[in-house]
Order: C-alpha cells, then sequence, then structure tokens
C-alpha cells in the first residue's frame, strides 16, 4: 500500500532541470500542463495524469489530460473525482492522497471506481489536491502503471518537490489569468467609449487604441505614416515634448511623474489642433515605462469630436449607452441636431430620439446643462 502521508524524506535534486524551469515560467494553464506532464512522465512510471480544476462540489468543470503511451486497450481516462469525494469530505483540506488510502477507508472505493472504469490499465493512482482556504481548487492526478506500485525512494522524493512547486505555479497562472480578464475588460470598455486611449512605450510605440483613437489617427495620418504607428503629425511634437520633461522653459526639473497636457496644430492642415493629455509614467516592475495618451480633437478647424467629452466626464455618461455618449459628446460640443444626424450617418428624428433620452437619464433639461455637465 502506498502511503505519501508516512513520506518524510526531503526533496531531493533531480536531473530534470528544463522541465522544472518551464514549470516555474509557464504564464498560461496550456504551458504548465505541457510541463507538467513531461516532468511527470520523465519521472514517474506513469499511464496517464491529469489536471483537474474549476472544481464544483468535487465535479470539475475543466482539465487537462496526459496518456503516456497510445494504447488499444481501451483505457479510458477518468474526469471526476466520484471515488474520491467521500475521502474528501472525511479529510478536509488533505493535500495528497492514494486510492490505496481510499480503499482502506471506503469498502465501496473499488466499486466506484470499476464503474467508471472496468478495465483501467492502472492499480494505483496519487491525487495531489490544491485548496483555496477549505474550498478544492484544483487535483492532479497521476496513474501509476500495473505492477509498479512500489515507488523507489527517488520517486517518492520527486512527489514531495513536486507539490509545492506545482502549488506556486497554479497560484501564479490563476493571477496571470485573472489579470487577463480585467485588462480585456479595460480593453472593452475603452472600445466602446467615445475616448481617443493610445497606451505607448516608452519609444512611442502604441499597444493598444481604442476604436476613437484610431479615427483620430485615421484622420491625422500622412501618406507615409504607418498603420500601427502614431502619425507623425501627433509622434513628433509628442516626442519634442517628451525630450523636454528633463528641464522646463525657466530651468527648473520638470517631473515625469506628473500628468500633462498640451495642443498640437497639424502642420499640414490649417486650423487643425489635438489635445494631448499624458498620464505620468506608468513603470513595470523591469523597469519599463509606459503612458496613457488621450487624444481629443480641439477648435473650430478640427470640428467637434465624440471624444470631446474627456476622461473626467467618464462617471456622467456611464448611464448611457455607446450611442448615446457620442450624441452627448456631440451636443456639449454645440452641434446642432442635423450637424450630429449627419456626422454620425442618421435621422435628425433619432437624434431627437436620443437626446430626449439623454436628459432623462441625466436629468437636466436642456443642452445647456449637459454642455455645464461635461466641461
Amino acid at each position: 500500500m502506498l502511503m505519501l502521508d508516512a513520506i518524510a524524506a526531503p526533496a531531493t535534486a533531480n536531473n530534470m532541470a528544463v522541465e522544472r524551469a518551464a514549470l516555474v515560467k509557464a504564464l498560461d494553464m496550456g504551458s504548465l500542463w505541457q510541463s507538467c506532464s513531461t516532468l511527470i512522465s520523465k519521472a514517474l512510471p506513469c499511464h496517464s495524469c491529469s489536471l483537474l480544476f474549476d472544481i464544483d462540489d468535487y465535479r470539475p468543470q475543466q482539465g487537462r489530460h496526459h496518456l503516456a503511451e497510445l494504447r488499444d486497450d481501451g483505457a479510458r481516462l477518468v474526469t471526476s473525482l466520484e471515488v474520491a469525494a467521500p475521502y474528501l469530505d472525511a479529510h478536509p483540506r488533505i493535500p495528497w492522497y492514494t486510492f490505496s488510502q481510499i480503499a482502506s477507508q471506503d469498502a465501496h472505493a473499488a466499486e466506484r471506481l470499476r464503474a467508471q472504469n472496468p478495465t483501467p490499465g492502472w492499480d494505483e493512482f496519487i491525487h495531489m489536491a490544491f485548496w483555496d482556504q477549505d474550498r478544492l481548487d484544483a487535483v492532479l492526478s497521476i496513474r501509476i502503471r500495473a505492477g509498479h506500485a512500489d515507488l523507489s525512494a527517488g520517486e517518492l522524493a520527486f512527489l514531495l518537490d513536486l507539490y509545492p512547486l506545482l502549488d506556486a505555479s497554479l497560484q501564479r497562472v490563476r493571477a496571470l489569468e485573472s489579470d487577463r480578464v480585467r485588462h480585456r475588460s479595460f480593453e472593452a470598455l475603452l472600445h466602446e467609449l467615445p475616448i481617443g486611449a493610445v497606451f505607448v512605450d516608452a519609444g512611442l510605440v502604441p499597444s493598444y487604441m481604442s476604436q476613437e483613437a484610431r479615427r483620430i489617427c485615421r484622420r491625422w495620418s500622412g501618406d507615409g505614416d504607418c498603420e500601427e504607428r502614431l502619425p507623425q503629425a501627433i509622434e513628433a511634437p509628442l516626442r519634442a515634448w517628451m525630450a523636454g520633461l528633463d528641464h522646463d522653459p525657466d530651468g527648473s526639473s520638470a517631473s515625469p511623474g506628473r500628468k500633462a497636457a498640451f495642443t498640437v496644430e497639424h502642420g499640414q492642415h490649417a486650423g487643425r489642433r489635438l489635445r494631448l493629455e499624458i498620464s505620468p509614467a506608468l513603470r513595470t516592475s523591469t523597469g519599463q515605462v509606459n503612458y496613457l495618451l488621450v487624444l481629443a480633437p480641439d477648435g473650430a478647424g478640427e470640428g467637434a469630436s465624440d471624444a470631446d467629452g474627456f476622461p473626467r466626464a467618464l462617471p456622467l455618461l456611464k448611464c448611457l449607452t455607446p450611442s448615446e455618449r457620442k450624441v452627448a459628446a456631440l451636443v456639449a460640443a454645440g452641434l446642432r441636431n442635423d450637424m450630429i444626424a449627419q456626422r454620425l450617418c442618421r435621422s435628425r428624428k433619432t437624434i431627437e430620439s436620443q437626446i430626449s433620452s439623454i436628459f432623462r437619464k441625466l436629468n437636466i433639461a436642456n443642452r445647456t446643462q449637459l454642455a455645464r455637465m461635461l466641461s
């Protein structure tokens, strides 16, 4: 009988440094599982293994699986925790256990196992259980090939070493996935809002542009401009401004930690002006610098823009639909209903209906109040 909780030997170094490093560096569940399954296959007489996660009442919602050898004996990979569920109920927050341990306390365990898979091709499994407080978060299931249940001291030491390594990797990947979801949600929000938002690095290379920012950049682009870069008419004065960060005109130090704003003029189109708002420098843990730019057309020559509301108006606009936000910004900029209809390619009646809806949602009575609210 294999009893993992009786193992007291410390983890020892092994010669699988490449696979261990890949597990430590994994940034998503796919690469984590690739490195983990490769590591297990090299270290143990593994029939198959699975990583089960997003577990709800011992029912995994997702999983990754690996079969060590292509087989034609009808072997199936079990993706439930039905066999282990009573044992887990009796041993909350247990870090690992084996089928032998379950069977020693549960007379019906073997029957449940046969119901799942009459010919599993293995005699023993090892489960590593990873918990979030009292909730079972993930389970690594390792099925040992038939006839190899008595693991060597080195193999047992490998298992002891793998648990904290995989636990830390799972927590890191979960945190990264959560950050990626928030990032995508933030990008989706910016895409819908009438804001010309651009994230750039220290070299002014954009990593993200909102829909409104792309519209503005197309309007400011010249023949030689690259679509994935800021137009030269915007980048050149911005680069000149950044070069002057070291000193203000009066000779005092200018801090890149302050929010700044200035207006640029298009060299080839008289009256076309653009207001740039630049966030303080956003530094990563590796020292890389990024900036958030907000582009907002400024001046009669440019014409009113969907983005004229500026970020300070965003809390007020949350109750409006994306279409209503655009109309509200144009109304606040002073455009008449027929001009708004022409600009947005809608009928005047539709615009009038939307303006009535905007007034009702913002609890205001007229265009002057709307302009004052968004100013």
